[in-house]
């Protein structure tokens, strides 16, 4: 007879066995993930990689990139849109010159979340400077101790457009992979020292930790 009471049941009770089955549901949607709501700030730092290699000219025979590293920082200022500061450092060792070139770059970045992904392009502008020094090649009459070109420093205007994804691990912390194209004005400076035209277009891929906050 007990049983048979409360056979059909009322709508209240419908209603609260309802509310009893949905709550886990409701509690667990009501805790965002860690990555859901990402953090205004981000610090990037990792290994960087450019295509070409500054020497001091492209008509000789070294080939290969330049490895280096890659740093920034970005602060939102608004929804989708950030200003982000970049500075990046390229090394090499060939047989005329040690070229070293650096990036000091800044412009806006616009990102979308996408679940754990953060997909972002950029378009920064800035200053490019190269020098290198010559490598010692051992004493010769004809040519002395020093038989390569030294490269002159040089400033030129650079830009890079490119932009990449971020995978996070958590609120705070993510993986970073980015590609750009850069541009830069490096020019001739004698025949003996920064010969016939630099690299002007190169591609750069860099990888690394982004840090949220």
């Amino acid at each position: 007879m007990r049983l048979q009471s409360l056979w059909p049941p009322s709508l209240s009770t419908l209603a609260l066995l309802v509310i009893l089955l949905a709550s886990p549901t409701f509690a667990r949607a009501a805790v965002p993930g860690p990555w859901s709501a990402v953090p205004p700030n981000e610090l990037y730092g990792g290994y960087s990689y450019v295509t070409q290699s500054y020497d001091q000219t492209q008509n000789n025979t070294i080939s290969g990139g330049m490895n280096g590293w890659q740093g920034s920082f970005k602060m939102r200022v608004l929804p989708w849109v950030g200003l982000k500061f970049d500075a990046s450092g390229y090394y090499a060792q060939h047989q005329y010159t040690n070229p070293r070139t650096y990036f000091f770059l800044a412009g806006p970045q616009v990102s979308q979340q996408f679940g754990r992904y953060n997909l972002f392009v950029h378009g920064l502008i800035g200053l490019a400077h190269l020098n290198g020094a010559t490598p010692q090649l051992g004493f010769s009459p004809s040519v002395g101790n020093n038989a390569g070109f030294p490269l002159v420093s040089n400033f030129s205007l650079a830009a890079a457009i490119g932009g990449g994804v971020d995978r996070a691990f958590n609120h705070f912390l993510a993986w970073r992979i980015t590609g750009d194209f850069l541009h830069t004005n490096f020019s001739s400076s004698g025949s003996q020292q920064n010969q016939l035209q630099l690299v002007s277009r190169d591609g750069r891929i860099s990888t690394g930790p982004v840090f949220r906050f």
